[in-house]
């Protein structure tokens, strides 16, 4: 289980920073400069691949389990699963938008804009309570034969970008997070 949890745990840090990639690209929109449409497709594919297919439904299985043991959670159990769809509905019309802007389209960058950030804010969020509210329950209530059987069935894929073999579609973006960090890190030495 404690694999389980560092596996949730990593998937929500690689998570934020796509999102803070994401945030400043929109800052640049913001401020009517020219952010970097591929690299905002690129975080907004994986968002919607690897977030949408594989790390939701697994949290999904959790999140039943968890109301199996605590009938009580419902509520908040499925408020955080209805999250997931509406970030799933809310990233495929984010890149949609991100598509029509690159093809011409969309004229008005708001479109994209106000859609993105509520999304961000929308995800943030919702890591938040995950982590503040599920989490403990999920390492008090769920045994190691409970992620065997929600290992079973989902999908298990290497993470495509975060993991040892980077996609190619994700090189730019992978590179981007190392300039990022290097950034970081330079800041922080100072």
């Amino acid at each position: 289980m404690p694999d389980a949890i560092s596996l949730w745990n990593r998937d929500h840090t690689n998570f934020a920073v796509l999102l803070y990639l994401l945030e400043r690209q929109l800052d640049l929109f913001h401020q009517g400069e020219s952010p970097d449409y591929e690299l905002m497709s690129d975080i907004m594919f994986y968002m919607t691949h690897y977030t949408d297919l594989v790390h939701h439904p697994r949290e999904d299985l959790a999140f039943a389990r968890i109301c199996e043991c605590e009938p009580g959670m419902h509520p908040v159990i499925d408020e955080l699963s209805a999250q997931h769809v509406v970030l799933r509905e809310a990233g495929q019309a984010l890149i949609q938008g991100l598509d029509d802007i690159v093809n011409g389209s969309i004229t008005s960058r708001d479109r994209v804009e106000a859609p993105a950030r509520t999304y961000i804010q929308l995800f943030r969020s919702h890591m938040e309570r995950e982590e503040s509210i599920l989490q403990p329950l999920v390492m008090k209530l769920l045994q190691e034969r409970d992620w065997a059987a929600i290992d079973a069935t989902v999908s298990h894929i290497e993470d495509p970008l975060f993991g040892s073999n980077c996609e190619e579609r994700y090189a730019a973006l992978r590179q981007q997070i190392a300039r990022e960090a290097r950034i970081a890190s330079a800041a922080a030495i100072r």
